[in-house]
This record gives C-alpha cells, structure tokens and sequence, in this order.
C-alpha cells in the first residue's frame, strides 16, 4: 500500500502532488491555467484582543526570552526584566539592550488577511541612548517579503505609546511584530497590542441563522463562554475495508443524498499502484451501506472493473451541484503527481500542491470552494514543512482563484502538541461548510508529537483532531475555541487515532451529520517497536450533533446559585415577526430576550426584560414571546439589539424569519 502524507500505508508515495478537477458524469480531466486572518482564542465573547501571544512579556524562557517571541543576533540584548519602574502592566516587560550588535525581537508569525489594515502599539520607556525601533512585517506564504512599515520612537526617559499601521498586500500569509534596534541604547517595551480592523458590519440580519462562532454580531456579554460540543458516534464503522481490494476504508470524500439514496465516497488502499482508491458506496438509512460493483473502470489484479466498486485510481473528493446539467452535477477533484508550488509546463493543473484537498459546491454564491493542504516551511523543526489550510473558489470548476491561506497551526495549537510533549500543531485539512449566515471550516488539527513513532514517522506522528472554525468571507477565520468537535474513541476503539472528516454535511431540521475517517492510531501508524504490532487501519464512522450544535453559548448558573450570564448583539435589522431560538435550557434555568433601542440602548417599552416571557426546555426552534402577545412586527425595519438572558442554558443560535 501507499499513503497520502501518512494515511494508511506500509511505504510512501514520495512523489510531490498537484490537484485537477474531473466531471464525474462524463469522466473527462480538465487541466486549465491556473482566499485570511486567524484570530486566537478568546474566553470573552465580544472582547477585542491582541492577535499577539505574550503581548506584555510577562513569561519567558530559560533563557529570558520571551516566550513566543524569537531573538535573532545579540542574544543576550533581548531579555524579560521584572522592574517596577520599567513596566506598564502585568509582571515584566522586554528590555532590548544594543551593545554594538544588533538585536531583533519577532513574535510568532500570525495569519493575515490581504487588504485589511493592521494597527500595531506598544509601549516603550528608554533609559539610555536610542530606543529599538517597532515594525510590522508582511510575509507570503513562501516566507518572501512583502514589505514592512516602521515607527521609530524618540529617545526619552517616559513611556510613550509607539504606533504603526500597514494594510496586508496580495499575497499576504502572514504579518509578524519585530522589536529591532540597530543602534546603541537601553529601551524597555509592554503592552504590544495587534488588531485587524473588523470587515464591515452589515445590520440586516436576514433570514438565516445566527450561530455563537464568531463575534461578528456580538457587542458585549457577561458570565457566558463558548462550549464546545462533540458529535455523538456510531460505537461500529459503517463501512469497513471488507473487499479483497481493500486493507483500508476510509472516507475523506463527499456524502449526498440525493431523492432516498444516500452516495458516498471514499478511498481504499490495497498493494497495486498507485496504492489508493476513490470507492463508491450507497445506502437507504445512512448507516447500511452496499458497494455496488462496476461504477467505474478499475480493476484489481485479476479481478475485472465490473467486479469491484473501484471508481478512479487516486483519491479525492467530490462536489454535487444540483444546478448543473446532468452530466456536470458530480465535480471531482483529485491528486496528480507534480512538482510542489511549481506549474507544470503548458499541460497546468488547475491547483498546485496539496495531497489533502476538499471541495463543496456553495448554494448562496454559486460557486464551488475548495481548501487545499499547502506546506509552508515555516515550521518550527528546520527544514520540515508546516501543513496550512488553503481557499480557491471557482465558478465553473475549471478556473480557480489564487488560493489564500486561511487557518494554520498557531501558538495555542502548538501549546497544544507540547502538552502531549510533542512539537507544534499544524493544518492537516479542513473542509468548509456553507452554513446558514456563516460558513463553518472543520480544521484537522494534527498535533505533531515526534518523527520517530510509528511506520510512518517520517510524515510526523501525533493524534489529528477536528476542530470548528468560521468565516463569513473565506477571508478572515475565526478560532474561538480549540476543543475537538469530534473526538477519538478511548484506548483500543477502532478510531483511536487520526480522525478525518468528509467534505460536507448532511443537515435536517434536527441534526447534522458527518461521516468521517479513522484511524486504529495517530498520523505516524502503529508503533512497529511493540511486540506483535497491529496493522494500521482505516474505516469510515457516522457522527451526528443537534442542529447548529457545533458550539453554544452557555451560562451554567442555577437561581441562587452562580452568576446569571447575558449577551448583547451589535444592532441588527430585520424583516420579519418572530425571534427564533435553537436553545437547550436546563432544569430551573432560563432564557429570555429584551429588544433594545439601538440608538440609546434601552430597553423598548414592552419588551423588556420584566415583559419576555422564559424559554424553557430543549428547543430547536422556540419562538421568543412577550406579555400581552406581543410580536416583532412593530419592530421591523427598525434598527434595535437583541439582549439574551441565560441561566443554565446553551444556547445555540437565534434568528428571524421573513416574514
């Protein structure tokens, strides 16, 4: 068998790889010429905070240096000082000492998002000759600079606040904070803040729903964090590899039901080149599946086409268009072997690079999107790549956008791996999911723990755990919170290891369901050291959450009991008469909603707090309600702000339908 970067495998495919896209109705490769920001993890909803880790310089290493912070030349002239008189706030500040040799303090790179403007400040007190000068740094994905802006701040013996701006050009990766001094002198920074300035904010709310996974529509809150929720499994795989042709089944691919049939795709790997597999499968109930013989034209050894459900040679995964012509409404999109960030001569791919892609067909914009798995050497272990989640839209599956990085392992991923005393976190995949107001990315975060574990080692060993992320322009992602949505089994179950998903989700008034690939162990493979080593294999689970049931914002209190939590929208407009609730409210908890003025941001008579009768129960769509019947008819069109009052609730998103 071979692998795709440390998929299921015994040897593996070295060849670098290149992504073309094929119709499935006809069969036919088309090959032509040839989408942002992250923001960290925050625990406060509505609460703006700097994109830079350890922005007060108040932990450092063994060395002094701050932690997440690199120091290049004078290593010595770049430490952490705990002194009163040379600190604004926090515990220490950064002093940067020129003795002759130059000295440059860079923090972690940070995704950027081309054309938005980065504000960076910080504070700086010098004590002798002249300060370090502050600079924000444009980088490309390949890490070739794109450009810096530079404040320089005059000598003095008080602090001052030093600013500097830049917008992101094309290209733009990533934006990085360096402290530099070239010149002789003692100067001490703190309180270093980095902020995007937030895409514009349109108020009309629509009809669609609002979910808690960013902070788009959010102006304030009080006692309610982000929680997140891990799909409840299928204990068993639904599809296993149980055909000769197959030592591994496993879907990374696309699932559709299309009239009572559910379709699905998924790759196998056996021992004949080039070592994987796109399989078809299909079931009435999307737990029984059948793998229905001769759909395409690939055999295995002896055994004819038409005996196997073998339908390409190469993996990959597949878009459905209900609006195409038939013999266009099935997209393929796949691997072949190239030359990694290089085109290939006249005959081009229509994406470069990447062995991990995903592909869906977005309903609201007509077009199809696709993330792709690009390596940047950025990485903390010198020459190896970091993996990194890419975005291209296409309006006809032929001619792609340049791809933009979207989400990309960062100082909390890496604080991740390092509790399990391991590396950095890295991107392996993420699907992205047109959903309701937002679209919802599913990031495969692979925590990479060594190089030395496992048959596979030499892609990198470590669990890969689905994560939620969203964006609202496929520009600037949002990261909230970075607990798995989707959660390996316990020791010896057979998805005890790598998890993937597929490429969509199938959502009903209820649910959402995913299927997903797993692994029997980490991304490195079975541990060949341990006596009698298991084979590394893959199957293909079901996972299911409530509908919008990714993350809710939750408030745990009980009357008496805790502090009663309470969110507050940024205005909103909209065209409609009811307020709709996906919302689970506990035993003696509840849920009410007061509607705002926007311009004085009271309350507007008769919907009140004390006016907002309680939501109780579990709720996937509860209409709010006030005394006296009242209804948001009088309120449409007018510019107000939703005030939700949680105790002992989650809740999940809240809309309103036109009316």
């Amino acid at each position: 068998m071979v692998q795709r970067d440390g998929r299921a495998a015994v040897r593996r495919r070295v060849a670098p790889v290149a992504l073309v896209t094929v119709m499935l109705g006809a069969f036919v490769a088309y090959r032509p010429a040839a989408a942002g920001g992250q923001t960290p993890p925050g625990t406060d909803p509505g609460k703006a905070m700097t994109l830079v880790p350890n922005a007060g310089f108040d932990a450092g290493d063994r060395a002094g240096h701050p932690i997440g912070w690199s120091v290049e030349g004078d290593e010595a002239g770049a430490n952490i000082v705990n002194l009163s008189a040379y600190r604004t706030a926090g515990l220490g500040s950064l002093e940067v000492n020129d003795r002759g040799d130059a000295v440059t303090v860079s923090s972690d790179r940070i995704v950027a998002a081309a054309g938005r403007e980065y504000r960076l400040s910080a504070k700086v007190k010098g004590k002798s000759g002249k300060p370090a000068a502050l600079s924000l740094d444009f980088t490309g994905f390949d890490g070739k600079d794109l450009g810096d802006h530079v404040a320089t701040p005059e000598p003095g013996t008080d602090w001052q606040t030093v600013t500097v701006s830049g917008v992101a050009p094309a290209g733009a990766a990533h934006v990085t904070v360096r402290v530099a001094a070239g010149d002789e002198g003692v100067s001490y920074w703190d309180e270093v803040n980095l902020a995007e300035t937030p895409q514009a904010y349109d108020p009309n709310l629509g009809p669609a729903r609002e979910l808690f996974l960013d902070d788009y529509r959010i102006a304030s809150s009080k006692d309610v964090g982000r929680v997140v929720h891990p799909a409840k499994k299928l204990p068993e795989p639904v599809i296993r590899p149980d055909r000769p042709w197959e030592s591994s089944a496993y879907t990374y691919g696309s699932v559709f039901k299309i009239g009572g049939v559910y379709r699905l795709w998924y790759d196998c790997n056996n021992d004949v080149a080039p070592g994987y597999y796109l399989c078809y499968a299909e079931s009435r109930d999307g737990r029984k599946w059948t793998k229905p013989l001769g759909r395409g034209s690939v055999g295995y050894k002896d055994i004819p086409a038409s005996k196997t459900n073998i339908v390409i040679a190469g993996g990959g995964t597949v878009a459905y268009n209900p609006e195409a012509s038939p013999d266009r409404r099935f997209a393929l999109m796949q691997f072949h072997s190239g030359v990694v960030n290089q085109t290939l001569g006249e005959d081009k791919p229509a994406l470069l690079d990447g062995d991990v892609s995903q592909v869906t067909w977005d309903p609201r914009t007509k077009r199809y999107i696709a993330t792709i798995k690009k390596r940047m050497f950025t990485s903390r272990t010198p020459g190896i790549y970091d993996r990194a989640a890419f975005v291209s839209t296409s309006k006809d599956f032929l001619t792609w956008s340049t791809p933009r990085l979207a989400v990309a392992g960062d100082y909390a991923d890496d604080g991740a791996a390092e509790a399990l005393n391991g590396l950095e976190g890295q991107i392996y995949g993420m699907p992205v999911l047109p959903y309701e107001s937002t679209y919802v990315g599913i990031p495969w975060v692979f925590l990479t723990t060594d190089y030395t574990t496992g048959s596979q080692s030499s892609a990198g060993a470590g669990p890969v755990l689905p994560q939620v992320a969203s964006s609202r322009d496929l520009t600037d992602w949002s990261r909230p919170v970075r607990d798995p949505v989707l959660r390996p089994g316990d020791p010896g179950a057979w998805d005890d290891g790598a998890l993937y998903t597929s490429s969509n989700a199938l959502v009903t008034d209820r649910t959402i369901t995913m299927y997903y690939g797993a692994f029997n162990a980490g991304h490195g493979g079975q541990d060949q050291t341990a006596p009698d080593p298991d084979p590394y294999v893959g199957q293909t689970g079901m996972a299911t959450w409530r509908r919008d049931g990714f993350l809710s914002l939750t408030n745990a209190s009980r009357p008496g009991t805790g502090e009663p939590g309470e969110l507050t929208t940024k205005p909103v407009v909209f065209h409609g008469d009811t307020l709709k609730v996906n919302a689970v409210v506990h035993s003696r908890g509840s849920l009410t909603v007061e509607v705002l003025d926007a311009a004085t941001g009271s309350p507007i008579p008769g919907y009140a707090e004390s006016d907002a009768l309680p939501v109780t129960g579990d709720q996937y769509a509860a209409t709010v309600r006030w005394k006296g019947g009242r209804t948001l008819a009088s309120l449409s069109g007018r510019q107000v702000q939703f005030r939700f009052h949680l105790t002992g609730t989650d809740l999940y998103s809240y809309w309103v339908p036109s009316a």
